[in-house]
């Protein structure tokens, strides 16, 4: 088994150009996929948004950023009930809908490049009369804002168990009764004339809004720096170590280790920065794990432990879906692969993991080691290499990254 470090083995580099459709598509699955009776809830709400942003006619940018803000919308709330309640028609919580605003707004700042989703996204749940957290009301409220709001609320009225268009009648008046209350008249207006199409429905109904989107999506395509990326990365790492107050850190800590081991190595600025990148993703698929399984105080059961082995396959699913990566998708999902092929998903050998995959491994190890979990307090850093040591011996980790780890520390 090769295990000698060759700098040319770490991986490939992102590109300089991605589509940003793809990145916020693939945030938008990550925020839905844990709970399949609103599956596709954020990109079907984007979809609507872009019928209502066509049929006004706006700017090539304005529809763009309207579209990104109404995929990650509901970034603001991740626990699964809150997105149920959220789900209930006309009976959303101020509460609620301050709070998931509140914080939407607070990580989309984090997105330098795009400054002007936080607001979007800040006020995506302001009813037009006023009746709303801060009293803000009508046309001070961002246009693309309440064209989100009313089609989150249409989705939301939707009954996945009903054929589509025998629903129609009753949708539209809902809506209509709500106008100049909780929706801009215009716009009631403006989609009123929508759903008159029949395919418009029916696009909902077969999933036609994936490739609407995917063509729209070819517009998206820009320059995205590291700095843009990481950005990205950090509020992933944020959502996923918020389940748990006991993996609060595990994202970052994971990142940080995998960026020094690659330091200690010699690789440049660059490939520590795509390697810190992919630890802030690792753990991406982990939204599909139920919270009652991440915290769970005793030992996982055969059963729980298989649902929590998704989680890497669904981190390289989803980040594969984004082109121009680089090998970002395999640093950042083969954490769980060991040398001699007995890790998961994917049984992956030695030969076949690059560099990055192997310095990802031992940081992913070592972080879970020395944090708090809830079944036991957290390892001294002495045993934490004890017991990697044993898995250097099995075969399992690359010895010399352990090395270069334990120098390092």
């Amino acid at each position: 088994m090769q295990t000698k470090i060759e700098v040319n083995k770490l991986g490939n580099l992102p590109d300089s150009k991605m589509r940003l459709s793809e990145l916020f598509i693939t945030l938008s699955s990550a925020l839905d996929m844990d709970n399949f009776e609103i599956l596709d809830h954020s990109r079907r709400v984007a979809y609507i948004a872009l019928e209502i942003a066509e049929m006004l006619e706006l700017e090539k940018e304005e529809i763009n950023q309207l579209v990104l803000a109404a995929l990650i919308h509901d970034i603001g709330i991740v626990d699964t009930k809150k997105k149920e309640k959220a789900q209930n028609l006309f009976q959303v919580e101020l509460r609620l809908a301050e709070s998931h605003c509140r914080l939407g707004a607070e990580l989309t700042e984090k997105l330098n490049f795009m400054p002007q989703l936080a607001d979007i996204i800040y006020f995506h749940h302001h009813n037009w009369s006023g009746i709303n957290f801060n009293r803000v009301q009508g046309n001070a409220i961002p246009l693309a804002s309440r064209i989100i709001h009313l089609s989150d609320r249409i989705e939301a009225l939707i009954d996945s168990e009903s054929f589509i268009l025998n629903q129609v009648e009753h949708i539209m008046e809902a809506i209509k009764s709500r106008s100049g209350s909780w929706f801009d008249p215009e716009l009631v207006k403006i989609f009123s004339v929508i759903a008159r199409k029949e395919s418009f429905w029916l696009n909902l109904k077969v999933k036609g809004y994936s490739s609407i989107l995917e063509k729209w999506g070819r517009r998206t395509r820009v320059k995205i720096n590291l700095s843009d990326l990481e950005s990205i990365a950090s509020i992933v790492a944020h959502l996923i170590d918020r389940v748990s107050p006991f993996t609060s850190r595990h994202s970052t800590g994971v990142a940080t280790i995998a960026a020094m081991i690659t330091h200690e190595l010699g690789y440049s600025y660059q490939q520590q920065r795509a390697i810190r990148i992919a630890g802030l993703f690792h753990d991406l698929g982990k939204l599909i794990v139920p919270a009652e399984i991440i915290e769970k105080e005793a030992e996982l059961t055969a059963a729980e432990f298989k649902v929590v082995k998704q989680h890497t396959f669904y981190t390289y699913r989803l980040l594969n879906k984004i082109q121009g990566l680089g090998s970002i998708p395999e640093w950042a999902a083969f954490h769980h692969e060991r040398l001699d092929g007995t890790g998961y998903p994917f049984r992956i050998r030695g030969d076949q993991l690059n560099t990055g995959s192997r310095i990802m491994a031992v940081s992913d190890v070592f972080q879970a080691l020395t944090e708090d979990r809830p079944y036991r307090p957290a390892f001294s850093i002495a045993k934490a290499l004890g017991i990697i040591d044993s898995m250097v011996q099995e075969a399992k980790l690359d010895p010399e990254i352990v090395a270069v780890l334990k120098n390092a520390i």
